[in-house]
């Protein structure tokens, strides 16, 4: 069996550890540049994109302990630093859909860095009020948004309309994707911008994002897995991870390649 780490506390560190303690068994860890496949430049291009843990476990084999804080690269002064609204430039709002409550993180983008400048919470609210709400916040700002991909299927109101619909009926320019990104995938992206592999922190939060902030220090593992708790922590990081993931996506740049018979 091959394939990358996933932590610990799993099948696949279970199955490593038998190569080390069966003698009918062995293990082997090799790191991406002793495969020989992905080009040296594609590497350090990868410790500019990804954090330092993701980046170990993804190209170097470790096991690497994902267990306690959800965005341990988050540093409550490193990433927090005062940024007021522009209002001649378009806002990037990540959206999560939750009647208790409605989240969105605000953001405006600087080249590489992403600033949040502020967020919106909603109790016991719909989709509805969130536009109306947003709209007066908002009156002459350029707004791209990016929903929660259940959106398109989401019915808020009567008629058959979806939460989708709604946003794009409101005219605000909407990017969703057409299916959920993996949970980890969305999590990576959101760490490696708040520090990557050489310490740049390309995510700046204002110090008035008191809801943003508290999540990010506070949302955690359930214990022994790599699976979020749902602890009311996750609404306004989701609203996040979405606008990040779609902006900022971890991906390569290798080109396809025809799959490889072992000899």
């Amino acid at each position: 069996m091959s394939g990358s780490p996933k932590g610990f506390g799993n099948w696949s560190y279970r199955m490593y550890l038998k190569g080390k303690q069966d003698k009918e068994w062995d293990s082997f860890q090799f790191t991406t540049l002793q495969g020989g496949m992905v080009s040296k430049e594609e590497i350090e291009q990868a410790k500019q994109d990804i954090d330092i843990r993701t980046f170990r476990q993804e190209f170097e084999g470790t096991f690497e302990n994902y267990a306690g804080a959800v965005y341990y690269n988050f540093h409550a002064v490193e990433n927090v630093k005062e940024k007021k609204i522009d209002w001649s430039k378009p806002l990037h709002i990540g959206l999560d859909f939750n009647v208790d409550p409605m989240s969105a993180s605000v953001a405006q983008i600087d080249k590489q860095i992403i600033h949040f400048v502020d967020e919106i919470v909603i109790y016991s609210s719909n989709t509805e009020e969130f536009i109306d709400e947003l709209l007066r916040r908002y009156p002459k700002n350029k707004i791209v948004i990016y929903p929660d991909p259940a959106c398109r299927q989401r019915k808020t109101s009567a008629g058959g309309r979806t939460d989708l619909t709604l946003l794009q009926n409101a005219g605000l320019n909407v990017k969703c994707k057409i299916t959920h990104a993996l949970v980890r995938d969305r999590i990576n992206s959101v760490n490696s911008r708040l520090k990557n592999f050489d310490g740049v922190r390309n995510i700046l939060i204002d110090p008035s994002c008191k809801n943003l902030i508290n999540s990010l220090t506070k949302q955690m593992y359930k214990e022994g897995t790599n699976i979020p708790e749902k602890s009311g922590f996750d609404h306004m990081t989701d609203a996040l991870g979405y606008a990040i993931e779609y902006i900022f996506p971890i991906s390569s740049n290798l080109p396809p390649s025809k799959p490889m018979r072992f000899s």
